[in-house]
């Protein structure tokens, strides 16, 4: 008998996009002789849906939700509720979900904790290590903590910068020399980041991401870098790390979302890059090194994905992606796992995560 996989996507997040694309690219990878596949899409609302018109990409340009049904769940059952007219009845009953969201309000940990409450295994990190990796300034003090080196940052919050703006922008200016490169604490690689060589970009940096984020991370910008990525994929106890890739991009350019995402393959594979990384053995080696350190002591979970810096061979770790765009599923194409059997390997794992939560005591009498 087939067992029922939620495939969740969308979400409240300026990557709502994003989610979408990669999404319907696992669905068609997803093994059909085994799952049962439930769309559930997170509109910009924040109402969940379902149905197969979710399946086909051309849809969503023309969404017709008076089509769709509108679904939720009820924490201590992993029974899909189906809404009809004022009041919900049962669905039917979820027994494992792959999320793929990007960015707040998924990626943060909030849909996976709804899960645990529901006792349904996912395919994604904790809640708690989840929300930490997403946050950029938190993840910061986190690598700080754990003696990772990462480039020079300095942290400004919301409320801060409109009080007295004045008084922020110079803090950033005795505490880093510009070019500065300026990230919404709480979104992804590629939106919402500006790079900064005056002190009028660097206001107009910080108005924009103050409009997506409550929290600011300013870093020294380094142009004389390569970017390396791994991705780590937990298979039991066992870590397999994915093949090395060096991202192209022009000149001193930010890798964009038009880059990653409009592009070809309509995913991330589409990105010019290098794989394997031209990296000596050395650098790979504390690559590979840092990230299975990080990976172990946050106790992390599905595909991550590490992005680092490299500058005259120091290296430092700029990221991590605890659900990567399209899974980064093409860094595992030469360590001989497609993503039919990286889908499969974390299915599996998001099983044993959940058995693991369920053999603990959490209420004593």
């Amino acid at each position: 008998m087939k067992e029922n996989l939620a495939v969740i996507f969308g979400g409240v997040s300026s990557e709502h996009d994003v989610s979408i694309v990669s999404a319907l690219q696992a669905i068609t990878f997803i093994d059909k002789n085994y799952y049962n596949i439930v769309p559930i899409y997170i509109a910009k609302n924040g109402v969940w849906y379902t149905g197969k018109q979710l399946l086909d990409f051309q849809n969503y340009s023309t969404l017709k939700f008076n089509k769709l049904k509108i679904v939720s769940l009820n924490s201590g059952s992993n029974i899909l509720l189906k809404k009809c007219g004022f009041y919900y009845k049962k669905y039917l009953k979820i027994d494992c979900s792959l999320i793929i969201l990007h960015g707040v309000n998924g990626e943060d940990g909030k849909v996976m904790s709804m899960l645990e409450m529901s006792n349904i295994p996912h395919t994604a990190a904790s809640p708690t290590v989840s929300g930490v990796c997403l946050d950029k300034c938190l993840f910061k003090r986190l690598l700080n903590g754990l003696n990772v080196a990462n480039v020079e940052s300095f942290e400004v919050l919301d409320y801060e910068f409109k009080s007295n703006p004045q008084k922020v922008i110079g803090l950033i200016e005795d505490r880093l020399k510009f070019p500065l490169i300026v990230k919404p604490a709480t979104l992804g690689s590629s939106i919402g980041i500006s790079v900064c060589n005056n002190v009028e970009e660097l206001n107009n940096a910080l108005i924009l991401g103050f409009s997506l984020s409550e929290k600011i991370l300013i870093e020294k910008f380094l142009s004389n870098i390569i970017e390396v990525n791994v991705a780590i994929l937990k298979n039991g106890n066992e870590l397999i790390i994915s093949e090395l890739e060096q991202p192209l991009k022009q000149s001193n350019s930010i890798l964009s979302f038009d880059n990653k995402y409009l592009n070809s393959s309509g995913s991330m594979e589409g990105v010019s890059r290098i794989i394997p990384a031209l990296i000596g053995e050395n650098l790979k080696n504390e690559i590979v090194n840092t990230a299975s350190y990080v990976y172990k002591s946050l106790n992390l979970s599905g595909v991550v994905r590490f992005d680092f810096i490299v500058e005259n061979q120091n290296v430092y770790l700029n990221e991590v992606n605890t659900i990567p765009g399209s899974l980064a599923f093409y860094l595992f194409k030469q360590k001989n796992i497609d993503y039919k059997k990286l889908i499969n390997i974390l299915i599996k794992q998001a099983y044993l995560n959940n058995e693991n939560l369920n053999s603990k005591t959490y209420v004593f009498d």
